[in-house]
């Protein structure tokens, strides 16, 4: 794959309002395919979605409640989620009239509860090198396709089972189809994630994943905890907890 074949999703609504960023994309190379996306505003890989928000937006969706839910479902969907801040904070945050700490404590919320990376750009000009390189990054150095979380019910079986595992934390389609071809079934491989042993070194600073899970490109420790974490935790106990947290914000 070369830059020249770069692709990126994006949201109808953010290509009608953003016609700058798709053309500089397009006149750079890069395929971009406009549909209504039901999350978020760009798909760069399996892994990777995007929001880009101008600072005004960004201070606003704070204020009317929207920003929480956006983010929430971005993490549900996205393992690597990223929220483009594009404009200048400091005006924004003069002209609005809100309390600095209440915005860094939001950012500081989106960043360490939903696992976000948050980049400021200048302007459309520097969010669209941006989303190039990402899309690079994604497509190029690590080989990884997009992949949009919201599967169409008359894909082949197969690509289905892609669907479902890709859908665990940190697991893309490569590393999904991986796993399917080393334990054949979408069962096999969740209850191989499930009963996975992790040991810890006598130090204690060392964890080392043991059984064929290991023989899997991409999968270790943090992989497979995260998963187990994933498989045990009680749905109920969960969503209580989030909507205390969001409550309380």
């Amino acid at each position: 794959m070369t830059e020249t074949t770069l692709k990126l999703c994006v949201d109808s609504n953010e290509a009608s309002s953003r016609k700058d960023i798709i053309n500089y994309l397009r006149l750079a190379g890069v395929e971009v395919k406009v549909e209504k996306l039901p999350i978020c505003d760009y798909v760069i890989s399996d892994r990777c979605g995007v929001e880009r928000k101008d600072v005004s937006d960004f201070l606003g969706s704070i204020k009317d409640g929207r920003l929480f839910n956006q983010v929430k479902d971005m993490a549900e969907n996205y393992e690597k989620p990223i929220l483009i801040l594009e404009g200048q904070m400091n005006k924004a945050l003069k002209r609005s009239k809100m309390k600095p700490a209440s915005i860094y404590g939001a950012i500081s919320s989106i960043i360490l509860d939903f696992n976000f990376s948050i980049i400021s750009t200048e302007d459309p000009d520097s969010t669209s090198i941006l989303l190039q390189r990402l899309a690079y990054r994604e497509q190029v150095k690590d080989n990884r396709t997009i992949q949009l979380r919201a599967v169409d019910r008359s894909l082949p079986l197969h690509k289905q089972q892609l669907f479902l595992l890709s859908g665990f934390p940190q697991i893309g389609v490569t590393t999904a189809k991986d796993l399917l071809e080393q334990f054949d079934t979408p069962l096999k491989v969740i209850e191989e994630l499930a009963s996975a042993k992790i040991t810890i070194s006598s130090t204690g600073k060392t964890k080392k994943l043991e059984g064929t899970l290991k023989e899997v490109k991409g999968i270790g420790p943090t992989i497979v905890e995260y998963a187990q974490t994933l498989l045990t935790s009680s749905y109920n106990i969960l969503c209580n907890a989030s909507e205390e947290s969001l409550n309380q914000k």
